[in-house]
């Protein structure tokens, strides 16, 4: 990235203070839940419990290690996290020193790491960070990366949702846009059947917890939120007589299987 023409590259140097500005590396999201139930429910994928613990898992931008942290709690042992951010990473080797965790640019690591040497890549919020130019070819970078039967789970902010704007305007450095239409089309292109691409976007779950039965309230209220989310925007969509689409959360979330 050539820093005279992309402010980004300066912007990185020090991302911590805004990762903390966006409740990123504060408060709840830092801040993990102790009953593993509950865990696997709030933070990681219901297709989480498919993958062996010994699966070879790359977390691609994993910023201060939170989501390897929870792999690591469940009994998953096989983890590397990348991340552009020395800020971010310093605060992942203090929680996580037994991960192997690298710093660089993703664009420059990956055609350095061996072939089909991951069955599991998450790469959340991170390619809304790279130019159009380098989409397609980070994509099939990872498709390269998968073991056959392997999972790339993509996590970009949603431009189909109401706040889009803010959410991608939130931070200097989200500079290329993402539809569910646009992303399978990258992702297509990079070499993923289009077949073996689903989104995610399920309604929270329910439980009831005697300990804390508040939490249950809470999480019904949740659900609530997010079908009214979705009545809102299919009536909107319905309004305008534009094509609509199927995911209107914040973000989107692709997996795709090699």
């Amino acid at each position: 990235m050539n820093s005279r023409r992309d402010p980004s590259h300066e912007l990185f140097q020090n991302y911590a203070r805004h990762y903390a500005a966006m409740g990123e590396g504060r408060g709840g999201r830092q801040r993990l839940p102790d009953d593993l139930e509950r865990l696997k429910r709030d933070r990681l994928p219901r297709w989480i419990d498919e993958i062996p613990k010994e699966a070879r898992i790359l977390d691609a931008g994993c910023a201060q290690g939170h989501h390897l942290e929870a792999l690591r709690r469940l009994g998953f042992t096989n983890l590397t996290g990348v991340e552009l951010s020395e800020q971010l990473l310093s605060v992942a080797r203090q929680r996580l020193p037994q991960v192997q965790l690298i710093q660089a640019d993703i664009r420059e690591w990956l055609p350095q790491a061996p072939a089909e040497s991951f069955d599991v890549v998450f790469f959340h919020d991170v390619l809304e960070h790279l130019p159009r130019e380098n989409t397609i070819e980070v994509l099939r970078g990872f498709y390269r990366l998968l073991a056959p039967g392997g999972r790339l789970s993509v996590r970009v902010p949603n431009m189909g949702c109401l706040i889009a704007s803010f959410h991608m305007a939130i931070d200097f450095t989200h500079i290329t846009h993402f539809t569910e239409f646009s992303l399978l089309q990258v992702l297509e292109a990079a070499g993923f059947d289009p077949d073996r691409i689903q989104f995610e976007s399920q309604a929270p779950r329910l439980f009831w917890s005697w300990r804390r039965p508040h939490r249950a309230v809470f999480r019904l209220l949740n659900r609530g939120r997010w079908h009214l989310n979705r009545l809102a925007h299919q009536a909107l969509y319905l309004l305008v007589d534009f094509l609509a689409p199927t995911q209107f959360d914040p973000n989107l979330i692709a997996v795709a299987r090699k």
